[in-house]
């Protein structure tokens, strides 16, 4: 769990002037290995040499052995130099960055003087998770999973935060949590007073919810709304495939469409 930390005074004047309230969480990059500032030059130094000899040593196996056994560390050297390119130890404007989560809004320090900031009751917020899995013989084995959230404001700016902030299984659901705290109810009392609501591709009012695809289920067909493989899936009672499908990544505010649509059918 993180802690807050201290934001930037740019970072601190503006998220005062939105009106943030308390500085409740603070998230920084997530780093391969924990390199103090003053040993940062050491770091890049040995890294730069382990990938020459790396790269050194394939050059020799591809002239005086065989392509095919050069190709592999040089393979790895390639792979190497972009990991370290896109390190938080690497590059300094990276390591700055800062995830700032406060009591009424969120606050992004992209670094260079770049903010990104925005209130809980006006975000829009789209989710994306990616689990890279090994297959061999049939078996799936997970090995990787990445994220990234994008957050819009009412002005149409945007800022990316993805899984290179370190622990995204816990500042993912804090954001969406946040959110919902602060436009559930408004969206629930929108509904009941018979207005529709759009997320996404899915609509909702007092009636049911409607895809353009599908046209409109009314709510006591519903038998549940999930989500698994990536996707949002309606399914109606009786029918064993779902009624529709759309991608987690095009439902804006996730956690609010399936809050409130969890009290319409059933």
């Amino acid at each position: 769990m993180s802690v807050p930390t201290s934001p930037s005074p740019e970072a601190a004047q503006l998220a005062s002037r939105r009106g943030f309230g308390r500085l409740e969480h603070t998230f920084l990059p997530s780093k391969e290995l924990n390199v103090q500032e003053k040993y940062r030059g050491l770091f890049i130094a040995a890294s730069l040499t382990g990938i020459a000899c790396l790269a050194t040593g394939g050059i020799l196996l591809w002239v005086y052995t065989s392509w095919w056994m050069g190709a592999y560390p040089l393979f790895l050297s390639v792979l190497s130099i972009g990991a370290l390119f896109n390190s938080p130890n690497f590059r300094k404007r990276l390591g700055s960055q800062r995830l700032h989560l406060f009591e009424r809004g969120l606050l992004v320090d992209m670094g260079a003087g770049k903010l990104f900031a925005v209130r809980w009751d006006q975000a829009v917020h789209y989710q994306e998770t990616v689990q890279e899995v090994i297959v061999y013989k049939g078996t799936k084995t997970p090995y990787n999973t990445t994220h990234t959230s994008t957050l819009v404001a009412p002005n149409g700016t945007r800022a990316e935060i993805s899984s290179r902030f370190a622990d995204f299984g816990t500042w993912l659901p804090l954001i969406s949590e946040a959110i919902t705290r602060a436009q559930a109810q408004k969206v629930w009392e929108a509904v009941r007073e018979g207005q529709k609501v759009s997320h996404g591709p899915f609509s909702v009012d007092a009636t049911g919810i409607s895809t353009e695809r599908e046209g409109t289920l009314p709510w006591p067909a519903v038998a549940t709304i999930d989500v698994g493989g990536g996707f949002v899936a309606v399914r109606q009672h009786g029918q064993p495939k779902a009624w529709a499908l759309a991608k987690v990544e095009t439902v804006p505010n996730l956690l609010v469409f399936l809050t409130v649509t969890s009290n319409l059918y059933g």
